[in-house]
Formats: C-alpha cells, sequence, structure tokens
C-alpha cells in the first residue's frame, strides 16, 4: 500500500523580550529587597526570542481493527464462563490459518443479574469477554468479520486506524517539517530586527497525537456480503510542535 503525504499550514506564535524592557524591570526592584538575576537571563546587549512552530503531515491509515464481544447467560457462573471460552475459542480457530492477523483477548467480564421479575428476566450469570482483530488488509479480515457474526459473536467497532509503526514514521517527519519552520521564523524576525542568532538556549518537541480511529461503517452492516474497499477513506493528521528560546545578538 502507498502512503500519500502532505504538509498543512504550520501553526505557530512568537514572543520577543527585548534588552530596554530588561533594563526598565532592573530600576523598578519590588521593595528593598536585592533582586537577584537568573541565571539564564539574556545580557544587556541580546534579546531573548521564544517561539513555537509545527509541522503536519497526513497518510491513509494501514490498519483495520475489528472489535466483537462474546457474551453468555446461564443459571451458574461456570455455565456461562464455559460458552464465553467456546465462543472465543471460535474466534481463535477460525484466525489461526488467517496471514497477516493479530488477535487479542481484552477484558473479562463475570457477573450476576438479579433479574426483574415485571420483564419476565430471571436471574442468571452473565460472562463477557472482548476480542479485537486487527489486519493491515481489509481483505483479509472483513471475510472473518461476517463468518465471526454468524457465530454470535457480536461486533462492536470497525475502524481504520495508524499503526504504532507507521504513527511514529509520520511522527518524526512531522517533526522535522517543525524544526525547519521553526529555524526559518527565527532567521526571518532576527532580520525583521536587524539582529543575528548568538545561540539556541532551550528546544521542546511535542507530539500532539493521540491515537484517532476511523469509523467504517455500522458493525451490524458487516454480516452482509460486500466487496473488501481498495484503501480507507479519509486522511489522518500527525503533528509535531516545537518551542524554542534563542538568544539574538547585535549585528555586525
Amino acid at each position: 500500500m502507498t502512503f500519500s503525504l502532505f504538509k498543512t499550514p504550520a501553526r505557530h506564535s512568537l514572543r520577543i523580550i527585548l534588552p530596554g524592557m530588561l533594563a526598565a524591570a532592573a530600576l523598578h526592584p519590588a521593595g528593598s529587597m536585592a533582586q537577584t538575576q537568573p541565571a539564564n537571563a539574556a545580557k544587556p546587549d541580546t534579546t531573548e526570542l521564544e517561539l513555537s512552530a509545527s509541522g503536519t503531515v497526513q497518510a491513509q491509515p494501514d490498519e483495520l481493527t475489528a472489535t466483537f464481544l462474546a457474551e453468555a447467560r446461564a443459571d451458574t457462573a461456570a455455565s456461562a464462563q464455559a460458552q464465553v471460552n467456546a465462543l472465543v475459542g471460535k474466534v481463535t480457530a477460525a484466525s489461526a490459518h488467517v496471514t497477516g492477523l493479530t488477535l487479542n483477548a481484552e477484558s473479562y467480564f463475570v457477573h450476576h443479574d438479579d433479574g426483574d421479575p415485571r420483564q419476565n428476566r430471571k436471574p442468571q450469570w452473565v460472562a463477557r469477554q472482548s476480542v479485537r482483530l486487527t489486519a493491515s488488509d481489509g481483505k483479509v479480515l472483513l471475510p472473518l468479520v461476517g463468518q465471526l457474526q454468524a457465530d454470535n459473536l457480536a461486533l462492536t467497532r470497525l475502524d481504520w486506524s495508524l499503526s504504532r509503526e507507521k504513527r511514529m514514521e509520520l511522527t518524526r517527519r512531522a517533526e522535522t517539517l517543525a524544526l525547519q519552520d521553526m529555524q526559518q521564523r527565527a532567521q526571518a524576525a532576527a532580520s525583521t530586527l536587524k539582529l543575528n542568532i548568538a545561540s539556541i538556549r532551550s528546544v521542546t518537541l511535542e507530539d500532539q497525537n493521540m491515537p484517532r480511529p476511523m469509523p467504517m461503517m455500522m458493525a451490524r452492516a458487516a454480516s452482509m456480503d460486500m466487496p473488501a474497499p481498495e484503501a480507507p477513506t479519509g486522511m489522518q493528521d500527525v503533528t509535531a510542535t516545537v518551542r524554542a528560546t534563542l538568544i539574538l545578538k547585535p549585528a555586525g
């Protein structure tokens, strides 16, 4: 699968602390307490520049995830658990011979339902377990989805998302764009102020992204005969932000 990358406009902010501001502050100390200059304060003939910038890349998600719920009700906890285990066993057996598929058995829950005589619901034990199947190819996973629904497993989610490896790769690219934009803006600010960049005091990189699944379709629709999609619809953004403090000095 080929992933197309697109750049989006960078978001940024700018803050400049001029030497005159530092000097004015020194002329008006609070009370009679001696003022101690911070160790990292800018020198009198320098200017402190604070700015932030961001870089964004876009790509098609490369993982399809189906989440199922196995549920059973019985007069005893052991019986309800045995039925759920049998359902999960069907998922394991059906996916064992499918190449490129990852199975994760997740939360397991057992509780007693006291029932409701008004609704003709008798007391029972209820057991539940969720199972997640992930594949990089919808054509591999979608046929299995319909098969498992026919085996009384409830499909609760069907999402496209970026894999961890792909997200890490895109984050590195977004960070590079953010750093490049920061450098360009710092140079432009220094040039406008007729100053030169003396040094970079600090640089902080932040990843603003959380995995954002893209629902593909309603769960009940997956039980119908349907062709596997050629590619997931929509793009996902991966954004990185850089915050930096630079020291500017007079030109010449």
